[in-house]
């Protein structure tokens, strides 16, 4: 681990430009926001993309920009920039006004800097911009890149992407995209299939009939106004740090639950219990999970369409419940998804409320099924990232706990083999504690090496 003072030098000779599509689509076209993409418009998907020199050393800048032009003439919207509408609904301008570059280098080489970071997440904000949506809604750019040269001649991409565009599947994809036309054969610059007509619309749908007596959602919470400055306001600092369980850890720790239960319900429960602890007198009782959901995605270039619902134990003390049973409910008590019920609570006075879903309660994000390393994509292993990390931003007090799939070298055929890589994202005050417990039963058992 390295100290905030030494890292901020080794990531240096920051420029800034802009990107965008490389044909003009005109400014008369306006994407309407869904009441669930609005009910995550306070938070963020931060993704970095790492490659060894192998992979990357005949890359050179202009092309990863020649890369974006191609590929923004069909991500347009995430070149828009947002607007209200006359009642304060926002939605999204298609004007092409672009997204952020920022080109950056490192002092370190790509491994060096994995095995220096351990399970510190801090540093990798220097790989990744940490802006956000606002003061000036009219100016902010939902998405910015950022490219980093390392010492090796590897490199790293770095993506902040505004979860009102859409979930882990569309940043994933849009990565994809950039890496296939990279590294991949010449037929790479095939652009992702547009979205369906009915997803354009220059005036917004009908709203829906709420009800006013409705009963929110329990996953969803209703935060103190924003404005234009799209970060939520915590009591609490918020600290993540990141471990990586590998096929070997990963079983070990499914055999403490009960018989067939997933990987991500066994790393869920165990997460549950060890915070639980910390938190006796206001234990998480209900907590939330989040997956994606591939059937609703499909033919979307951009949206908010994974499955989001809630857990209840009956237990208040959940520290006292065996992890088992805690897993057994994961798996078979999850309520129905609230996607309509968030839709209802935020459309109810048409989407000025402002509301957070991740940290609402205490969350679990399964993104161990996204595509994130370009399986069946690329086709020489060497092209594929060495490593990829996704984090959220703007997380309540609740805290949040993301799972992705491990690094390539974990598996041998496909994701299924691989481990899982996990970011917890909690109150600074309980981080220190966290990794003791996590350390005492095993499941934390080495800094995050590559």
């Amino acid at each position: 681990m390295v100290s905030g003072e030494n890292e901020q030098s080794l990531v240096h000779s920051f420029r800034i430009s802009s990107v965008g599509p490389g044909q003009t689509l005109g400014s008369d076209i306006s994407y309407h926001l869904t009441g669930l993409d609005l009910a995550m418009k306070l938070h963020y998907i931060n993704a970095i993309y790492f490659f060894d020199s192998e992979a990357s050393h005949r890359v050179t800048l202009p092309q990863i920009k020649t890369a974006t032009f191609v590929l923004f003439n069909d991500y347009y919207l995430t070149c828009g920039r947002l607007r209200r509408e006359d009642s304060g609904r926002p939605f999204i301008k298609c004007n092409d006004c672009g997204a952020r570059f920022i080109e950056a280098e490192c002092d370190t080489t790509v491994s060096e800097w994995l095995e220096m970071i351990g399970d510190d997440c801090s540093p990798m904000k220097l790989l990744v911009s940490q802006k956000v949506i606002g003061p000036e809604l009219n100016f902010s750019p939902p998405i910015y890149i950022q490219v980093t040269r390392f010492k090796c001649k590897g490199m790293s991409i770095g993506l902040t992407w505004a979860h009102v565009l859409g979930d882990a599947f569309s940043p994933a994809a849009f990565m994809n995209s950039i890496t296939n036309m990279l590294f991949g054969a010449a037929t790479a610059l095939t652009s992702p299939p547009l979205p369906s007509l009915g997803t354009i619309t220059t005036t917004p749908p009908p709203k829906p009939p709420v009800s006013a007596s409705a009963k929110p959602p329990l996953s969803l919470r209703r935060v103190d106004p924003v404005g234009d400055h799209w970060i939520p306001t915590n009591k609490y600092k918020m600290e993540s740090f990141s471990f990586k369980l590998n096929p070997t850890q990963l079983a070990n720790l499914q055999t403490q639950m009960p018989h067939q239960t997933p990987p991500f319900e066994s790393i869920s429960a165990a997460l549950w219990h060890s915070i639980a602890k910390l938190r006796r007198g206001s234990e998480p009782t209900t907590v939330t999970l989040c997956k994606l959901d591939p059937v609703k995605q499909q033919g979307k270039v951009i949206g908010n369409t994974q499955k989001i619902s809630t857990v209840k134990s009956a237990a208040a003390a959940v520290s006292d419940v065996d992890q088992r049973d805690l897993a057994a409910l994961l798996v078979g008590s999850a309520a129905d998804d609230e996607g309509e019920l968030i839709e209802e609570a935020v459309n109810r006075d048409d989407g000025v409320s402002d509301f957070i879903v991740y940290g609402a309660n205490l969350t679990f994000v399964k993104w161990d099924d996204a595509n994130l390393y370009g399986n069946g994509i690329m086709e020489l292993d060497y092209e594929k990232p060495k490593f990829v990390y996704y984090t959220l931003h703007g997380v309540g007090d609740g805290g949040a706990v993301v799972v992705v799939p491990g690094p390539v070298d974990d598996g041998v055929s496909g994701r299924d083999d691989r481990g899982r890589f996990v970011t917890v994202i909690l109150p600074e005050n309980e981080v220190v504690e966290l990794k003791a417990e996590l350390m005492a039963n095993g499941m934390f058992l080495e800094k995050h090496k590559e």
